[in-house]
């Protein structure tokens, strides 16, 4: 294999896993998923909220929660 091609392609491998995936995202109704009760919570504190838990999400890939105003 050509010098030239293994360093861009290990540099894509490197930055594509170094980057954060995004943690809390929408599910429907107005529910929010993230992969555990400590982000979501996180995420409610830094929007001056707190969480309402809603239950697991579906196959076990998170926790559902609202961010309810103080």
């Amino acid at each position: 294999m050509n010098r030239h091609l293994l360093f861009p392609l290990a540099l894509l491998v490197i930055t594509g896993c170094s980057s954060p995936p995004n943690e809390v995202t929408p599910f429907r109704d107005g529910a929010l998923r993230a992969p555990t009760y400590v982000q979501a919570s996180d995420y409610c504190s830094a929007r001056n909220a707190t969480p309402k838990w809603l239950g697991r999400a579906p196959a076990e890939s998170g926790v559902l929660f609202q961010c309810i105003a103080n």
